[in-house]
């Protein structure tokens, strides 16, 4: 249990990370306030407004949690506005532009408040107020037909007197004997805290980063020192000089002696960088305990070992595969109180965790509940539907072997999907946010009786090792984290689909193939080119998106430090930094992410091969999507992700529509809304169902009823998944499809 003390220590490290994070959120939504401003399409506005939503709710929960009421309803009234505007019952109005940004000078003072030492109380009501006017103004208009121009004139009257009271905030200074004894108390138990601790010291976080860095530096020092030593065995292994061997042994001496203090030195200082669990814990009981009441559950959630220390930026980025497979223990693992009851079971089910720390500098975080196990022949079917695994290959799966492919992307245990399950993502993307921060996961279940996923990270954040490879006459390093694996091909297994080269994988799945130099906008050099009938190239992965790229030379791996390129080169796009090597040698390090984002984006970066393979090379026929949804707006930009994704995509404005189309079109899958004039998302699935020929098409119910009920009933519609828009993301609607068909 907390004392006072170390109750206010947790809530002002509560109110720094919450800091932080508002001015991300806050800085996003001024710029997509201003980004709004330039954009004339009603696709890219609808895609920026639901940026804008999602960073209002976002910091509108943030605030609640650190119980900070005013940024709270500040927020939640943004997010009611940018709700009403993603439905289209309000209109983007100049005038409302320009009361939001006041909004947002609000924001800005409440925030930057929280940093101050005299804590002045800010209120946001007049604010408030001004959005609630503005917007029943706006909701108004639309509703009604254009008015005489009087009208029109006074409503311009109320909303030029609405700005001039927008930009006034009620302001009062509450400083008084409290502050100071509130300090008292601190410098109180500060003075306690030395007492009982003499060889404590209190160093700032951003400190010890600081030394950490400094210290990591001397990585480079060993990469020279390697890097001579290797020159002088050359030299001698041509000269035969025995004074310069001896001179190579006093050097390797040195190198070892100087390699392991850099090694202890990093070590150490990185242990003062570590925090325990209880910080990351410390929300996830009322989490359990929410999601247990939402899905009707009885469970018991237990924690063990969670003082063990981790490093603080391990712990950060745990955080969110962490909560998936609680959530996942939850949702897929425990049953309903009457299942566990028919099944011989106690009625609670329960939730395991136990965190040890290893003696190799690693810790083992084992998260185990005691539910239905994960059903196998489920992940199997679903490996097989789609694409993962072939027909013929199952039959010889062991349990561990089938086990495995959920950490697939597309494969699911669970048949109905949701935004937060049953789409095969969540856990594709759990193993490889482990895998990147150098961990592992493993998994064991037994039918009826329950699963555990055990989980080894290293116990701090291990040194940078990078790829140098060749391109175009050019040395690049990519982090080692995101290689998949290096491969010599004949030119004659690469293909050609329109202007992009691909290559078809042993799995069956097709990859697209791009020079690296191309995609970095290296100058073509003809000359270092390697022209032979084989190709070197790097399969790179990243966020469930492979491309393999073509390099001239994989010189080998390097240990070493990134090294970010100052101020003026910031923003240099698909560059991470740059990295030492050998007798100082500077390296560019790629920036993965954004060269898969770039190859993505840029069709010339793809280059024809003259040496296509047969038509066996290329994928299967275009499939056809019937997209149904009333809103214009909605119906257009949903006709655009799904087309850009290579479907052929056919529209209908509700479901009587949908329902006529499907007299006379075939289909391969249906995208649907639910609330729509004439027959709604739910009567459609229904006939779809009914209609032998149209029985197996699957439904995906794209909708904003977030409810329970709703979900249930769209389930027993018939719909195969049911995603929520006020949490739609692009990613979740493509890879939901590609599940499917």
């Amino acid at each position: 249990m907390l004392n006072n003390y170390d109750n206010d220590s947790f809530l002002k490290e509560l109110l720094n990370d919450f800091r932080v994070e508002s001015i991300e959120h806050y800085e996003s939504i001024v710029k997509g306030l201003l980004d709004l401003e330039k954009n004339d399409t009603a696709i890219k506005r609808q895609d920026i407004i639901e940026r804008v939503y999602r960073d209002t709710h976002s910091l509108k929960g943030a605030a609640r949690a650190v119980n900070l009421p005013e940024i709270e309803r500040l927020c939640s009234t943004l997010e009611s506005i940018f709700g009403y505007l993603k439905k289209g019952e309000i209109t983007l109005s100049s005038q409302l532009l320009d009361i939001l940004h006041k909004a947002l000078d609000v924001l800005k003072i409440l925030i930057d408040n929280l940093s101050d030492n005299k804590q002045i109380k800010v209120s946001a009501n007049s604010t408030i107020k001004n959005l609630e006017y503005i917007v029943k103004l706006s909701l108004q208009q639309n509703k009604s037909t254009t008015g005489p121009e009087t009208k029109n004139s006074s409503r311009g009257n109320q909303q030029e007197s609405l700005h001039q009271e927008s930009s006034e905030s009620e302001v009062t200074d509450i400083n008084g004997g409290s502050e100071n004894s509130g300090e008292k108390e601190v410098e109180i138990h500060d003075r306690e805290i030395e007492k009982h601790d003499l060889y404590s010291v209190r160093i700032p976080t951003g400190h010890l980063h600081q030394i950490l860095s400094e210290s990591e530096d001397f990585i480079a020092i060993k990469t020279t020192l390697d890097y001579y030593r290797r020159c002088l065995e050359n030299i001698h292994v041509k000269h035969k000089d025995e004074e310069l061997y001896n001179l190579i042994k006093d050097l390797i001496s040195f190198q070892k002696v100087s390699s392991r203090m850099i090694d202890d030195l990093i070590i150490n200082i990185r242990e003062t960088l570590l925090s325990n669990f209880s910080t990351l814990f410390r929300i996830v009981p009322k989490m359990v305990r929410d999601l247990s009441r939402e899905y009707s559950k009885e469970i018991s959630f237990n924690i063990k070992g969670e003082e063990t220390e981790i490093d603080r930026r391990i712990l950060e980025d745990l955080k969110d595969p962490l909560i998936h497979l609680i959530r996942n223990c939850i949702d897929h693992g425990i049953e309903t109180p009457q299942e566990r009851v028919d099944s011989g079971k106690e009625l609670t089910g329960r939730i395991d965790i136990l965190i040890e720390k290893l003696i190799d500098r690693k810790v083992r975080i084992t998260i185990s509940d005691d539910g239905a196990g994960i059903n196998l022949d489920n992940v199997l079917n679903s490996a097989i539907k789609n694409g993962v695994l072939g027909a013929a290959n199952a039959d010889n799966m062991s349990k561990d072997d089938i086990i495995s492919l959920i950490f697939k992307s597309g494969v699911s245990s669970k048949k109905f999907v949701t935004d937060i399950s049953g789409r095969g993502l969540g856990m594709s993307i759990v193993a490889e946010k482990i895998s990147n921060m150098g961990g592992s996961i493993e998994v064991t279940t037994e039918e009826g009786k329950g699963s555990s996923f055990t989980i080894t990270l290293p116990q701090t954040i291990s040194t940078f090792r990078g790829v140098l490879v060749e391109s175009d006459g050019r040395s690049l390093m990519i982090p080692s984290v995101y290689v998949e694996k290096a491969v010599r091909v004949s030119k004659d297994m690469i293909g050609n689909i329109g202007d992009k080269s691909v290559i078809k994988c042993v799995t069956g799945e097709t990859l697209g193939v791009v020079r690296l130099s191309t995609v970095l906008g290296i100058e073509k050099n003809v000359g270092v080119r390697n022209e032979r009938e084989t190709i070197t190239l790097l399969i790179l992965t990243n966020n469930n998106k492979r491309v393999a790229f073509i390099t001239d030379k994989i010189v080998g791996e390097y240990e070493g430090i990134v090294k970010d390129m100052g101020p003026q080169l910031k923003y240099v796009r698909n560059i991470a930094g740059v990295t030492i090597i050998e007798n100082g040698r500077i390296v560019p390090v790629v920036n993965v992410n954004e060269l898969i984002e770039s190859t993505s984006e840029k069709s010339e970066s793809y280059e024809r091969f003259q040496t296509l393979s047969t038509q066996d090379n290329l994928p299967d026929n275009q499939k056809r999507v019937l997209i149904v949804e009333d809103s214009l707006t909605i119906r257009s930009m949903l006709k655009n992700f799904v087309e850009s994704a290579g479907y052929d995509v056919m529209t209908a404005v509700d479901g009587l529509d949908a329902f006529s189309k499907l007299e006379s079109e075939n289909f391969d899958l249906i995208v649907s809304d639910i609330e729509m004039p004439r027959m709604n998302g739910f009567d459609l699935t229904k006939k779809v169902r009914q209609k032998k020929e149209n029985s197996d098409i699957p439904v995906i119910l794209v909708t904003a009823l977030e409810s329970a009920g709703d979900m249930k009933r769209g389930m027993e519609a018939g719909a195969d998944a049911y995603i929520i828009k006020s949490s739609f993301e692009k990613s979740n609607l493509i890879e939901t499809i590609r599940r499917f068909i």
